[in-house]
């Protein structure tokens, strides 16, 4: 909890869009890409610390034993995620705190798909305890789109942690999460289960992000996070392409921290350049 002590708090940016920038390409396992290409981690890590990062994610995003399944990694999951936060931890060196990053593992739970709660709660389990061993910080619990998932996410997490979670869900135009969720609800939901901060995440609708920490604010007893996307991507040669400017970035940034957000970074499109600005549109 003595990452919120001085709020706001600056995360760090996006990795999976910078990796791409770097030569990693969409369809393969980007976990095992940054394990055989680390130094162009500790590049970016590097880069988000000095343009005023006060906590990184490590990139163990799609690290679970689903989603690293579909590249033949189902049995590496321990060893993903020791290695992946382990270069995080190297790079921080105890400036700033590092975080475990986890993603929806991409399974319906029942009634809308054959996944029982508790399998999934297994399937956590297993990369919990692999950041616990790491030394990770707090956990950042993001990108979600089902609360229930998320809830076998966190159950599995306090069944090996006491430290610090950030709960973060995507969004749909309308303001719900994918299964039609209301942010308000989701907020109450996570208070309940002993989330540290929730939020918005990947997300590039900055108008409709201002109305949710709006309400979610109205209603928070615990710190909001929001790190959105820079801008509404534009597909190009196949792949998305973020256009949102650092300036233009860092100043709708500041007028979300001024409508009551305490937790601020970038997801998908925003660099090192974005951070930078929005640490010194805030000082």
């Amino acid at each position: 909890m003595e990452l919120f002590e001085k709020l706001p708090l600056i995360l760090d940016g996006a990795t999976g869009s910078e990796m791409m920038k770097y030569g990693y390409s969409m369809g393969s396992s980007l976990e095992k890409w940054i394990l055989e290409h680390p130094e162009r981690l500790k590049e970016l890590q590097s880069g988000y610390i000095d343009a005023g990062s006060g906590a990184v994610y490590a990139p163990t995003f799609g690290a679970n034993r689903v989603l690293l399944k579909k590249y033949g990694l189902g049995g590496s999951v321990r060893e993903i995620n020791l290695r992946l936060a382990g270069l995080s931890l190297e790079v921080s060196g105890g400036r700033v705190p590092v975080g475990g990053d986890i993603a929806p593992a991409g399974e319906a739970l029942e009634p809308f798909g054959d996944v029982k709660f508790e399998e999934l709660v297994y399937v956590y389990s297993e990369q919990v305890e692999a950041l616990e061993e790491a030394g990770v910080a707090f956990y950042a619990v993001e990108t979600q789109l089902s609360g229930e998932e998320a809830k076998a996410a966190v159950t599995a997490i306090r069944q090996s942690s006491k430290k610090p979670v950030f709960v973060s869900f995507t969004c749909t135009e309308s303001g719900k999460s994918y299964y039609g969720e209301d942010f308000t609800e989701l907020l109450s939901m996570f208070e309940e289960l002993g989330a540290s901060a929730f939020g918005v995440n990947c997300c590039g609708d900055f108008g409709l992000i201002k109305r949710l920490v709006k309400e979610m604010k109205a209603e928070a007893k615990i710190p909001i996070l929001v790190k959105p996307n820079a801008g509404k991507p534009v597909v190009t040669d196949g792949r998305p392409v973020y256009n949102l400017a650092p300036e233009e970035f860092a100043k709708q940034m500041l007028e979300i921290k001024n409508l009551g957000a305490g937790l601020l970074g970038g997801c998908c499109g925003t660099g090192k350049d974005h951070i930078s600005a929005l640490a010194a549109a805030i000082k």
